[in-house]
C-alpha cells in the first residue's frame, strides 16, 4: 500500500513539475516578442485558378521568409492563404487591383517559440508598393500589427486559353 502512494505522490510531482515547466516556457516565448519588430521579404505567390480574361474569384496563396527581428530571437517563414471578394479578370494586375483577404501562419525558429496565427489582407495587382495589412490573433506577437507595402511581378500573359498563376513578390512587412 505504501508503494502505491510513493508511486502516486511522484507521479503528482512530476505533473506539477511538467505542468510549471510548460507555464514558463509559454511565458517567456510570449515574453521575447515585446517590443520587437521584424521584416519579411519577398516570397512567391501563386493564384488559382489563375487569371484570365474571364472573371473568377482568385484564391492567392503567399510564402516567404521573416527575418531582421530587431531582439534577434525570432526568425522563420510563413504562409498566408487570401481570397479575393470579387471575381477578377487579368485587368486587375494594372488596375488599382481587387482587395483579398485571408490567413497569415508565421512558423518562428527556434521552433520553441511556436507560431502565429493571425489575418491578412492585400491587394491583388502589379502597381508598385500596393500596402498590406493584418494582425496577429494567437502566438507570438499576439495582439500585433502585420504592416507594409509590397510589388507583385506575375509571369506570363493573359490570352486565349493562357492564364496567369504564378508570381513573385518583393518589398516588405513588419510584425510588431
Amino acid at each position: 500500500m505504501q508503494v502505491k502512494q510513493r508511486r502516486l505522490g511522484a507521479a503528482a510531482v512530476l505533473v506539477g513539475l511538467l505542468s510549471a515547466t510548460t507555464l514558463l516556457s509559454v511565458s517567456a516565448a510570449s515574453a521575447s516578442a515585446e517590443g520587437t519588430s521584424c521584416s519579411g521579404n519577398g516570397g512567391t505567390i501563386k493564384l488559382s485558378p489563375g487569371l484570365s480574361e474571364t472573371p473568377t474569384v482568385q484564391n492567392i496563396s503567399i510564402k516567404g521568409t521573416v527575418s531582421g527581428c530587431t531582439n534577434g530571437v525570432f526568425s522563420g517563414r510563413y504562409v498566408a492563404q487570401a481570397r479575393t471578394t470579387n471575381a477578377v479578370t487579368c485587368a486587375a494586375l494594372t488596375s488599382g487591383g481587387e482587395v483579398a483577404t485571408g490567413m497569415i501562419v508565421l512558423k518562428w525558429s527556434p521552433k520553441r517559440h511556436g507560431n502565429s496565427k493571425g489575418f491578412f489582407g492585400m491587394g491583388l495587382t502589379e502597381v508598385p508598393a500596393s500596402p498590406i495589412s493584418g494582425g496577429i490573433e494567437r502566438g507570438p506577437f499576439e495582439g500585433g500589427t502585420i504592416s507594409g507595402s509590397m510589388t507583385q511581378k506575375y509571369r506570363g500573359t493573359c490570352g486565349g486559353k493562357k492564364v496567369v498563376n504564378k508570381g513573385t513578390f518583393s518589398g516588405t512587412f513588419s510584425v510588431s
